[in-house]
């Protein structure tokens, strides 16, 4: 799979995946066999995944891609001589 994670994308990620870790053990702790907790765990591991990784299967499966998009010189010299012309 390619990387479709960008590095705000990432940022978030890896500060909302081990916080929902974090709070899944909890509810673990408070009550036994929670399901919730259970959720929390599961969906803050994928999320610190994805950023470790910078790859989404649920972004590749919607399309999606949070990268920048590198120009290539020919789109950087359209956009200098469209400028120009403006």
């Amino acid at each position: 799979m390619k990387e479709n994670v960008g590095k705000q994308d990432q940022l978030i990620r890896s500060l909302v995946g081990p916080g929902l870790m974090v709070l899944g053990y909890f509810f673990l702790k408070k009550q036994k066999s929670s399901l919730g907790g259970i959720a929390s765990i599961v969906t803050g591991t994928l999320l610190a995944e994805s950023a470790i990784t910078r790859v989404c299967p649920v972004n590749e499966f919607f399309g999606i891609d949070t990268r920048e998009k590198k120009k290539s010189p020919a789109e950087k010299s359209f956009q200098k001589i469209k400028k120009a012309l403006a």
